[in-house]
């Protein structure tokens, strides 16, 4: 059922997939090598792999798909949904044609219910949504960390955008809840979800996704899937991140360094323990990254310290970051506290 917590548009989704359920085919596909993720240990992303649209063909140049979707999880003691509404690129006339779109960024799993979301909609090149994407696409760059803000901005675009959608319903749409190991449901592991526009009776076969795509395989080998409508939505699930640096900490460490070769040491301080303290505490990172992050921004402050310098353009913080990031092991960060690092 609909979470009535959530935005209208993240039930519009919900509430068209429970009414279509006996018409569409779901099915989560996980990836072999890959492990489920325990509460406060790991991290997810949720893209849009793959979409096939059979009658987007006669659609002319007059309409497009528009997408709607991305994950509902605790965040600051909420459910959060952290969504995306965009012309995603790539051809949906074409079975196989991957789209790697970003529905999330990378969001800290803290346990509780992860939903994940998705629907696609048939806009008209002289209808309200065109002007909706262009007024909603200036919003992207701020659809990143700190997630605080991120997640306020993206539930006021979902909430606009389904003012403007009135009563237009998705072409294919689907809703998937997964839960840490041991909870009971789906488990959160890295995989792919999987909605076709058809009963699973009407698919003669296993379904599997492949270097080409979604397949199926009615034991001659898995073919792509054709003919019908479907979506491929891509669970992302890591231990560590792919980005230790966000944009507020670079500028801390940057006013830090700046005012350390400028002399005014009480704003030297000031910055340090704003910087170290804001990384300990980040909604950001699991609980054991707060730790090795706040231990990298203390040795990044004290490092321009030393050296009278701050790290030039040529010499990017995040490269700086992969290199002095201790590891979740590391001796150094054992019964490590936040007054070690401020004093």
């Amino acid at each position: 059922m609909p979470n009535n917590l959530l935005s209208p548009m993240w039930n519009r989704i919900t509430g068209w997939f429970d009414a279509n359920a006996q018409h569409v085919t779901v099915e989560f596909i996980p990836e072999s090598s890959g492990s489920p993720v325990a509460a406060y240990g790991g991290y997810l992303r949720i893209w849009l792999a793959e979409g096939f649209l059979a009658k987007a063909k006669t659609w002319g140049n007059e309409h497009f798909p528009v997408l709607h979707g991305g994950a509902a999880l605790t965040f600051l003691g909420g459910t959060t949904p952290f969504t995306t509404f965009a012309r995603p690129p790539g051809s949906w006339t074409i079975p196989g044609a991957q789209l790697d779109f970003p529905l999330t960024p990378l969001l800290p799993f803290d346990g509780g219910v992860v939903e994940v979301e998705a629907a696609l909609y048939q806009a008209s090149t002289a209808g309200p949504l065109v002007t909706a994407l262009k007024i909603l696409g200036s919003f992207d760059s701020l659809l990143a960390p700190p997630l605080s803000v991120a997640a306020t901005i993206a539930g006021k675009v979902a909430d606009g955008v389904d003012a403007v959608l009135g009563s237009d319903q998705p072409v294919l749409g689907v809703h998937w809840a997964m839960v840490a190991p041991g909870g009971g449901g789906n488990v959160l592991r890295p995989g792919s979800l999987v909605v076709i526009a058809s009963p699973r009776d009407a698919l003669a076969g296993g379904l599997s996704v492949e270097s080409n795509g979604l397949c199926l395989d009615d034991g001659h080998g898995p073919r792509q899937l054709t003919g019908t409508d479907y979506l491929v939505v891509r669970i992302e699930c890591r231990a560590d991140r792919d980005d230790w640096r966000f944009p507020e900490l670079d500028e801390l460490i940057r006013a830090a360094g700046r005012a350390n070769i400028n002399g005014y040491a009480e704003e030297f301080r000031d910055r340090r323990t704003e910087a170290i303290t804001r990384a300990w505490n980040s909604p950001d990172l699991t609980p054991q990254d707060r730790i090795r992050v706040a231990k990298l921004v203390a040795d990044e402050i004290d490092a321009t310290s030393a050296l009278h310098a701050v790290p030039g353009p040529d010499r990017s913080l995040e490269v700086i970051a992969q290199e002095r990031l201790p590891a979740p092991d590391a001796p150094e960060l054992t019964n490590l506290v936040l007054k070690d690092l401020l004093d």
